[in-house]
């Protein structure tokens, strides 16, 4: 049955994962990289594959330690260790080599996005726009080296401080909501509302983040008299805080956009350059007006589709059916084995069929004299 405590749960968790969407320049990146015609309908294939993760693993992993009985303290599942018990209880060493490549994988993919990210931040959005505008492309990638050791550097030296402090996983995953969910908001309308007011998104995102804090810390101490890791990373003050950091900064910035409209037209997006002034030949239908818009009407009719399906109608649907009995259950695992499969042979095949041609030249050159002409 879902209880006050997991609707509380559910709630913040949605919330801190938009913002750790929106709110990731790698994901911009990835964006603005891509080719229009196939940026719109790759973002929603790879949300539905991507949700097959902890989807498949939470039942498989996380309900097989329960199932199994193993003894895991509270200690140790905060720190995320439940599916490595499960994956030695089932499978033994191989299950513990399985996992550990997983997780390697996973960590490596997403600490190289994120290094990029904050480098392609700092080195365009603040570097090359405020302090040497006309710097090459040599000068740019020294820049970009630098704070990737200095980020990378930072990065190490606080984990090891938060793990010396007892923050767990479960706490920071939490948490990521009370402080970057406020700019969720702002950053939408800025990319969707003409309106939108740049004073007001900055104000939105750093007003937002202090009132959902000042709420977190209060619901914690109104809840159980005292302020500590425990005590905050509860469901209440999360939920409390998560709220109040999205909904406030976003409130901030529509007052602030109705009150003084920028009235923008996005025409300098269309001006942006390559650092060294290069050509990127892509063809001219990429850019018609209709095809843009006819991408948006798509994304706008399957993204807000499959949100509403995933993120209201599923959970609500799981309401009349109170405790799971053996039946019903049943058919949860069975759509959670489907979708992790149908997820991982699109993921593994997919980058293999699209990328077919140039694999087949990458050989050729190899081992023949032969290539294959674009």
């Amino acid at each position: 049955m879902l209880s006050s405590g997991g609707l509380a749960y559910g709630v913040t968790n949605v919330i801190g994962n938009f913002g750790t969407v929106f709110v990731d320049n790698g994901y911009w990146m990835s964006a603005i990289a891509a080719r229009p015609s196939s940026t719109h309908k790759g973002y929603l294939l790879a949300g539905l594959v991507w949700f097959a993760v902890p989807f498949s693993l939470a039942t498989a992993l996380g309900l097989g330690a329960l199932a199994l009985d193993l003894p895991i303290t509270e200690t140790e599942a905060s720190h995320g260790l439940v599916p490595r018990a499960t994956a030695i209880a089932l499978m033994g060493k191989g299950g513990s080599i399985l996992l550990l490549t997983m997780l390697f994988m996973a960590v490596t993919s997403v600490g190289s996005s994120e290094l990029i990210a904050v480098s392609s931040l700092c080195t365009y959005g603040i570097y090359r726009t405020y302090i040497d505008p006309d710097a090459s492309g040599k000068k740019i990638l020294n820049v970009s080296r630098d704070i990737v050791l200095g980020f990378g550097c930072f990065m190490g030296l606080l984990a090891v401080i938060l793990n010396k402090a007892g923050v767990s996983l479960g706490w920071m995953y939490l948490a990521m909501g009370v402080l970057i969910g406020s700019a969720v908001l702002p950053i939408s309308f800025m990319l969707l509302w003409k309106k939108a007011n740049a004073v007001g998104a900055i104000l939105g995102a750093t007003t937002g983040c202090a009132l959902g804090i000042i709420s977190w810390l209060s619901v914690t101490k109104v809840e159980y008299g005292r302020i500590s890791l425990d005590t905050t990373g509860r469901n209440a003050p999360m939920l409390a805080g998560n709220l109040v950091s999205i909904l406030t900064g976003g409130a901030i910035h529509a007052v602030c956009s109705i009150r003084w409209p920028h009235n923008y037209e996005w025409d300098t997006t269309k001006q942006i350059t390559m650092v060294e002034k290069e050509k990127i030949e892509l063809p001219e239908d990429e850019f018609k007006e209709e095809k843009l818009l006819k991408a948006k009407s798509w994304i706008v009719k399957w993204g807000v589709g499959f949100t509403v399906l995933i993120v209201v109608l599923w959970p609500l649907l799981t309401l009349p059916a109170g405790e799971f009995i053996k039946g019903y259950f049943t058919f949860w695992a069975v759509i959670a084995i489907a979708w992790g499969t149908v997820g991982s042979i699109v993921i593994i095949a997919l980058p293999l069929i699209e990328s077919w041609e140039t694999i087949n030249s990458v050989f050729l050159g190899m081992f023949t004299n032969d290539r294959l002409r674009s």
